[in-house]
């Protein structure tokens, strides 16, 4: 007998018992399922509901709209059945939308009719979900969501409801895949709140919203789950998380081609600049570079040899006219790019050998060698002195930051008006930045202002290692954790040394990675413009820096003594550097990629590793300074604050470190009384001579008013020319001075106060 084939009446009438459409909505979603497990999911009583359960699936399966596996006796909805479902529910969106009761406001910021298919849609476009797959999420999504007593819907529930039932299906993966980046709205109040509070601006405001974001999409999408774990749990810090795949830190401009051939912007915001006719065109070539370059670089941007690279264009020009220029120079510099580090001028008191015989680039063309301009070289440094000497004397001027090269040699007569000069900038204002370069193999070292170091130990040629490179990105070890691991053992803590310090390069790798192809897709202009046949940023030759965190305190808890206590632990500390440094120094040349390890990160770093071990450990087991209200591990400086020890026995330990911390190093000199410009200048040449510091400045806290626009040395509480308490106190976090208001170190923002 043939069986008869369904009319519509037939197959309307096996679904006008809702409990029907309830089978075939169940089976759609889930999948094959058994008749106990229908039940249970329908919430029907085995005893009470069995006779009526079975009477309305034998429907459903007469009808051909269920149908019954016989191996698995499973019920499984059929093609007609799929298709009678999907009618359905558009039979209900339908009525819902005529009805005016379900909107999504959308991510367009838009009201829009809730459209299911959208739903599947994003989940194989974002999440990579098979097409069958995603129907059936999106399908018990709605379902859900129509039940909700609400006006409208939102993406982000939407997507709550979506994730939900991916994680309950087990289906993680795709979940992960799907996670909207963004910040709850409380969080928003409090980074507005907390701008307002430090004193910044909207603007500020606005960059932190989004680099939560860009920090969350690293987390989620870049990085491999290890690696971000690795960030999250404590083991690393990832610096300049919010920039990770955007820009890298930093970078150390060569003024010549930019004197010589001008900037040919590629990007079409910035306007191209010709060849600087005067030495006041040369000043406004480096303020458009400071722009062009500010939005692609996170950190500080470095002109090194700036007083010899303007020397030729220097030639000729009255002194008043180029102070003029210089303190215009100086005072728009200042406004710019200082709340990411802002710009290191590095100033030399003569013409360095390497330098002497190249030719000087010159507005009158010529072959002139640099050699023949170390008087205007000398000139411009000590114009350049007296403009940010005369400018401190109203408010303190932190940006550009200069930093003064002293070589072998600099020491002599002829340097001698730079050097008091300079000395007098560091004597009243803290305002320079002291690099030792009087020993052989420092000879080629740049600085930041931060303290990061980029040497010319890496091919050799120090152009192509210190000029159009730069650091990439710093991660940071968290020394105490793998203190805290070993438990005292020497083979457990160096082999767990070895595993972080691998984690840190497959990170930097990635962000080497993430970096080209910001390059490539032409997302930096300014760094990819072309010269020389290359690119302006030479990408290969940036320094990938791996940061120690905490290495007083991993000392303290692996031998049982603070490192200045005993020459047995400064030893062991000696030990621990150098096998990062010669680890790096192995992967350098395994991988051929720059690696370097410094002490200077970010403050975040130090006071996040330490609040996650105390929770991970407890805080009687951890070794933290600060406490655990404000807990923090070391990093600059490397030896704790507040520890009774002679400044002079502090800054020897300190500068046995500085060789071997190739990315970067700083120590702050303190200066309780004042001092002389010939004192002070007395105290360098004994700090390079006889302590082995590499990079360091002189360090007192500075009192502002701006009514009376006077500063005073000392944290001062009120203004002792008017009495107001609207004053600002400036000092170093780390490295650089800032406004107190400006510290996100609560720990050293409490230790300064007791020690001032």
């Amino acid at each position: 007998m043939v069986k008869k084939p369904r009319t519509g009446v037939d197959v309307f009438s096996a679904v006008a018992a809702p409990i029907r459409l309830q089978i075939l909505k169940l089976l759609a979603t889930r999948g094959p399922m058994t008749y106990s497990e229908i039940m249970e999911f329908l919430k029907l009583a085995p005893t009470k509901d069995a006779g009526k359960f079975v009477y309305h699936l034998k429907n459903l399966l007469s009808t051909g709209l269920v149908g019954l596996e016989k191996g698995t006796r499973r019920y499984q909805i059929t093609e007609l059945g799929l298709r009678v479902n999907s009618f359905s529910q558009e039979l209900a969106e339908y009525a819902l939308r005529k009805a005016g009761r379900l909107f999504v406001r959308t991510s367009r910021y838009t009201m829009e009719e809730f459209d299911r298919s959208k739903i599947a849609l994003s989940l194989v476009e974002e999440a990579g979900a098979l097409p069958e797959v995603a129907d059936k999420i999106s399908a018990e999504a709605e379902e859900r969501m129509l039940k909700l007593p609400i006006t409208y819907l939102t993406a982000p529930l939407i997507r709550e409801f979506v994730n939900a039932i991916l994680l309950e299906k087990g289906l993680e993966d795709y979940r992960h895949k799907l996670t909207r980046l963004g910040m709850p709205v409380r969080d928003v109040e409090k980074t507005v709140a907390k701008a307002a509070e430090r004193g910044l601006t909207v603007e500020h405001a606005h960059a932190a919203a989004g680099s939560q974001v860009m920090t969350e999409f690293m987390l989620l999408n870049v990085l491999p789950r290890d690696l971000a774990d690795a960030h999250l749990s404590g083991q690393i810090h990832l610096s300049d998380s919010g920039y990770w795949v955007l820009r890298p830190q930093s970078i150390y401009h060569d003024l010549r081609p930019f004197l010589a051939g001008g900037f040919k912007a590629t990007s079409h915001a910035a306007p191209s600049l010709a060849p600087p006719d005067s030495f006041s065109d040369s000043l406004l070539m480096v303020e458009g570079l400071i722009d062009a370059f500010g939005g692609e670089i996170s950190g500080q941007q470095a002109f090194d040899y700036f007083n010899i690279f303007l020397a030729p264009h220097l030639r000729g020009i009255p002194k008043a006219e180029a102070q003029a220029a210089l303190k215009g120079f100086l005072t728009r510099v200042a406004f710019k790019s200082f709340g990411s580090g802002g710009v290191t001028l590095g100033l030399e008191v003569f013409i360095p050998k390497r330098l002497r015989a190249l030719t000087a680039v010159r507005r009158s063309g010529g072959k002139e060698e640099y050699q023949s301009f170390e008087e205007e070289a000398q000139t411009l440094a000590s114009l350049l002195l007296e403009a940010a000497l005369d400018l401190s004397s109203r408010k303190p001027l932190f940006n550009p930051r200069l930093v003064l090269k002293l070589r072998a040699g600099s020491f002599s007569k002829k340097c001698e008006e730079i050097l008091v000069k300079a000395h007098e900038l560091a004597a009243k204002y803290g305002a320079i930045y002291i690099a030792n370069l009087t020993k052989e193999p420092e000879e080629n070292s740049s600085y930041l202002a931060s303290g990061e170091r980029i040497g010319g130990e890496w091919t050799g040629d120090w152009e192509v290692d210190t000029l159009r490179t730069g650091c990439l990105n710093t991660v940071a070890l968290n020394l105490p954790r793998i203190a805290y691991e070993a438990k005292g053992n020497d083979s457990k803590f160096f082999s767990y040394l070895e595993k972080a310090v691998k984690t840190a390069v497959k990170a930097l790798e990635i962000k080497g990675k993430e970096i080209e192809d910001r390059m490539k897709q032409g997302l930096l202009p300014s760094l990819t413009h072309v010269e020389s046949g290359e690119a302006y940023y030479r990408l290969n030759n940036s320094v990938k820096t791996i940061g120690i965190v905490g290495l007083n305190e991993a000392v303290r808890v692996h031998v049982g003594y603070d490192i200045y206590e005993e020459l047995m632990p400064q030893h062991f500390a000696v030990r621990l550097v150098e096998n990062i440094a010669n680890l790096a120094a192995a992967i350098s040349e395994e991988k051929g990629i720059r690696l370097a390890v410094s002490q200077i990160v970010g403050s975040e770093a130090s006071s996040r590793l330490a609040e996650l071990d105390g929770k991970k450990y407890g805080w009687e087991m951890v070794n933290v300074q600060g406490g655990k209200e404000h807990p923090y591990y070391t990093y600059v400086p490397l030896l704790p604050e507040e520890s009774a020890l002679p400044q002079d026995e502090r800054l020897r330990i300190e500068g046995r470190f500085h060789p071997l911390l190739k990315g970067g190093h700083f120590t702050a000199v303190t200066l309780e009384e004042e001092r002389s410009p010939q004192k002070l200048l007395k105290q360098t040449v004994n700090l390079c001579e006889s302590f082995g510091l590499s990079f360091f400045a002189y360090d007192f806290p500075l009192t502002y008013c701006g009514l009376c626009q006077k500063t005073f040395r000392g944290y001062l509480h009120r203004c002792p020319s008017c009495g107001t308490t609207q004053i600002d106190v400036y000092a170093r976090e780390s490295t650089l001075y800032l406004p107190l208001q400006w510290w996100t170190h609560g720990g050293k923002l409490e230790a300064f106060k007791r020690r001032w």
